[in-house]
């Protein structure tokens, strides 16, 4: 947080930011999101916010400059996110002031360790002891809305194909959804995850598809119940409500979804997967 607040005229990358932090990528998001209830993203994106608005409070500067101040090429581009950030454009901002953003730009923020005021109760997961978990599995890019789910299903169909044509319908269990990293932003193209198969079976050779052994050891398990849409709402609660407040600490292995409906385009509600969350 020093290093981001001290170069908020630079760029980044979550690789720099995870290395000043001397975590991985992976390890870096969950805990950094897990502490101040927010991304790494969001966070940056919302200190260059707010040091932009004290430069239009305080400061003669033409928006075109406080926007490169503040690691925007374009002043369009910077007026676009500070509007969203603050409901009015950076000209009405300075020719106002109101109050009530005068302090948004000013207040101390707590971090979600410091203030446990998020709604929603916090789930109970069940912890087990899981052996190796096979899985193959193609990748897939993309969020939509703040989840995989649309650009998800389309790999899904790819992979059952893949499945077929390397005759592995018998050892197939369930579908799986693996998360190297949390997305950026809402709307990030590049988003990774990996959407696959648990088998059953030695695997020797394949065509299309990739094939990793998830390693050993325990997890916290929570129940989805309904349309998956609403994952990332199952997602949020283990992560910032159960994780902060249980005293269990992550291990270095990707979390991941276990989908136990065959169908994944079904609306029913009662759709059910199990999110698997590696602790130490």
């Amino acid at each position: 947080m020093a290093h981001i607040n001290q170069h908020l005229d630079e760029k980044y990358r979550l690789e720099q930011l995870a290395e000043v932090a001397c975590f991985s990528p992976f390890h870096f998001i969950r805990v950094f999101e897990t502490v101040m209830g927010e991304t790494p993203q969001q966070y940056v994106i919302r200190k260059r916010m707010e040091r932009a608005g004290l430069y239009l409070l305080k400061r003669d500067l033409r928006i075109t400059e406080i926007a490169f101040n503040v690691a925007y090429e374009t002043s369009s581009s910077f007026s676009k996110i500070f509007k969203t950030h603050f409901g009015i454009s950076p000209r009405q901002f300075r020719d106002t002031i109101p109050e009530e953003l005068y302090y948004k730009t000013n207040h101390p923020f707590l971090s979600s360790i410091a203030v446990r005021n998020r709604a929603g109760s916090v789930p109970v997961p069940s912890i087990k002891i899981l052996p190796p978990i096979k899985v193959v599995y193609i990748e897939n890019r993309g969020v939509l809305d703040g989840n995989f789910l649309a650009t998800a299903l389309i790999s899904f169909k790819r992979l059952e194909t893949l499945i077929a044509d390397n005759a592995l319908e018998g050892m197939i269990q369930n579908f799986v959804s693996i998360y190297p990293y949390r997305p950026l932003s809402m709307e990030d193209n590049q988003a990774l995850n990996f959407v696959g198969a648990i088998v059953d079976g030695e695997i020797e050779s394949l065509k299309g598809l990739h094939y990793c052994i998830l390693p050993p050891g325990r997890y916290a398990v929570f129940n989805h119940y309904g349309t998956y849409e609403f994952i990332p709402q199952t997602w949020n609660q283990a992560y910032m409500n159960w994780l902060p407040r249980s005293g269990q600490s992550l291990r270095d292995t990707p979390p991941l979804e276990i989908h136990l409906n065959a169908d994944l385009t079904s609306n029913e509600l009662q759709l059910k997967a199990h999110l698997l969350i590696p602790i130490v």
